[in-house]
Formats: C-alpha cells, sequence, structure tokens
C-alpha cells in the first residue's frame, strides 16, 4: 500500500473519529478547574499556566475569518472548534510568563457546512501568542495540504480570544 493511500485512508476515518474525539475533549475540558489544581506531569507545562482554560475569539486568515473556541488543557493538550466543523487538535508550550506557542492539525471536509461526508486534504499551524490577563492574541503561519499531502496554500494567521468560563454550565441544573 502506498504512502497516498494510507494518507487517504486514515483522512476518510477522521470523518468518524473527529466527531468522537470532540465529545471527549468537551467532557475533558469541563474538568480543567480540577485538573489544573492536580501536580504538573512533567514536559515542562505548569497546572498554573495562565493560558490553560476556554477562550473564544476570531481566527483570520488571508481569505476568510472564523469564529473558534480553543481550549488549552493541562499537560500541553490544545483542541479548537470553529465555524462549521471545523475541529483541530494540536500541543502548546509555555515560551515565557504570559507567552506560548501552540500547534494545531485539522482535516478538512469538502463540504465545510453540516456534518463531514468526506475529507479533501488538512490544515496545518503555528502559532505565537501572547497573554494579557484574559485576552490571547497570536500570530503565525498555516499550510493546507490536499489529501496527497501537496500543498495548496501557505500564508499568515492571526488570532485573538478572550477567555471563556465554561465552568458555569457545569454541573447541569437539577
Amino acid at each position: 500500500m502506498t504512502a497516498d493511500t494510507d494518507r487517504r485512508r486514515f483522512l476518510r476515518r477522521a470523518a468518524g473519529t473527529t466527531l468522537g474525539i470532540g465529545a471527549l475533549a468537551t467532557a475533558a475540558g469541563l474538568g480543567m478547574e480540577e485538573a489544573a489544581q492536580a501536580k504538573p506531569r512533567g514536559h515542562g507545562h505548569s497546572p498554573e499556566s495562565p493560558v490553560i482554560g476556554t477562550w473564544r475569539g476570531i481566527v483570520t486568515l488571508p481569505h476568510e475569518e472564523e469564529v473558534a473556541l480553543f481550549t488549552f488543557l493541562p499537560n500541553g493538550f490544545f483542541l479548537s472548534f470553529a465555524e462549521g466543523v471545523h475541529m483541530a487538535t494540536g500541543r502548546w508550550q509555555p515560551t515565557g510568563r504570559r507567552t506560548v506557542t501552540f500547534t494545531l492539525w485539522q482535516v478538512l471536509p469538502s463540504d465545510l457546512k453540516g456534518l463531514p461526508k468526506q475529507y479533501n486534504g488538512e490544515v496545518r499551524a503555528l502559532h505565537h501568542a501572547r497573554l494579557d490577563g484574559n485576552r490571547l492574541t497570536s500570530e503565525g503561519t498555516y499550510r493546507s495540504l490536499d489529501i496527497d499531502g501537496n500543498e495548496l496554500d501557505r500564508g499568515p494567521v492571526t488570532a485573538w480570544a478572550e477567555r471563556f468560563d465554561i465552568s458555569t454550565f457545569w454541573p447541569p441544573a437539577d
């Protein structure tokens, strides 16, 4: 089997698993306050990092703007949900007291509206972010690849977000 066939098979299977990962990540995010108080597990990620939590804002690419929700979990795990069914996963790492770098990987559905039935590529991005109180701003670069791994586009990406407290939704009212 060729690498292109493996890549296509993987991206097609992502349609079924991405929604499941999003549900698990959302459930994990509900326990962020407890996790943030736990002892660090290595990787240089302090549970007291000011980036840990949920942020909502706007991601700007040369060709579009998207409303997005970012979740930075302890131990460097990152999730993003954007307009349509755009779910991404990645890693974050502190680079200073109020700065972080985060990466993301997102599969691209052929139809950006509704539930994905088929994927036609992926996006990878690298962000360098600064925290100022409850505001996060970032600059970085993105690359989009077709289903065979060929680069389709590359360019700048920026984001701004404000802290969003999801704990007010948990536990559910009786």
